[in-house]
């Protein structure tokens, strides 16, 4: 597989830009961002990593439009946002919760792409280790969080720190026991410089940690301080609300959590195929 590319970064980080902009305009005004919102999206995330690894193992083409980064994203995007939103109309008209719907359609297409991806599992076992060295260290930072950073047992903190943790241990395993490749330049740098990729574990939880509290000290500060207000992004105005300020932070949360836990379930998943 090709490296990525300065202006594959660009190009990857405008469109995540513009897929929340049309989130926080459409959706985040409507539904509250917590966990029943974020167990109703995860089977679209798994859903996408499934059909990238089959698009790895020849399964599908390779196409940018649809069956790799960064077409398997914004497909999977318009899928979960489409039976959301058609879900809030239902639940306006007392027919059933706006979640029952995509999370239906997400567990339907995550089940046909894991049962088209089983028959190229030539080690199943193989994807435990990442998983069971990460749920040990997550594990270990919950129960010693009270001695740095409390809140990182906040649902929404501790499953970033989950979905990155897997990020930094799985390619750990693949790189170092199993002979895969880095595609990022800066980790891969890292990994060079240090001659492992064990370096990605210690990197990945310091950085989310960091990150975590910022996130949640610049939220705690705009929430003391929140008036409402218009703004224009694009000719478009809308006013700024406490739920969608509430919304935004939680949903840059949300992406970030995609952002570890899709490579960290790709790699997680790849030894076994081989």
């Amino acid at each position: 597989m090709s490296m990525y590319q300065p202006e594959d970064y660009v190009i990857y980080i405008g469109i995540l830009l513009v897929l929340l902009a049309i989130a926080l305009k459409f959706l985040f005004n409507k539904i509250k961002i917590d966990k029943t919102f974020i167990i109703t999206i995860s089977p679209y995330m798994i859903l996408a990593i499934a059909l990238r690894v089959l698009t790895d193992v020849g399964f599908y083409e390779r196409s940018k439009l649809w069956s790799i980064t960064p077409g398997v994203y914004v497909v999977t995007f318009i899928l979960a946002f489409s039976t959301i939103l058609i879900g809030y109309e239902l639940e306006k008209k007392n027919i059933i919760s706006y979640w029952k719907l995509p999370f239906s359609v997400g567990i339907i297409g995550m089940a046909y792409f894991l049962f088209n991806l089983f028959p190229f599992f030539n080690h199943p076992l193989r994807i435990l280790t990442p998983i069971l060295m990460t749920f040990g260290i997550t594990l270990a930072i919950y129960l010693i969080s009270p001695l740095f950073y409390k809140p990182i047992k906040e649902f929404e903190n501790i499953a970033i720190l989950f979905g990155h943790l897997l990020d930094g241990s799985s390619t750990f395993i693949a790189i170092d026991y199993y002979g895969f490749g880095e595609q990022h330049i800066l980790p891969l740098f890292l990994i060079n410089l240090t001659g492992t990729a064990f370096v990605m574990i210690p990197l990945k939880l310091i950085l989310i940690i960091l990150v975590i509290y910022l996130l949640d000290s610049i939220y705690k500060e705009e929430k003391d301080n929140f008036k409402e207000k218009e703004v224009t992004i694009f000719k478009y105005k809308f006013t700024i609300t406490k739920l969608m300020m509430e919304n935004f932070y939680l949903s840059i949360k949300v992406l970030i959590f995609i952002l570890g836990f899709g490579p960290g379930f790709r790699n997680t998943l790849s030894p076994a195929l081989i």
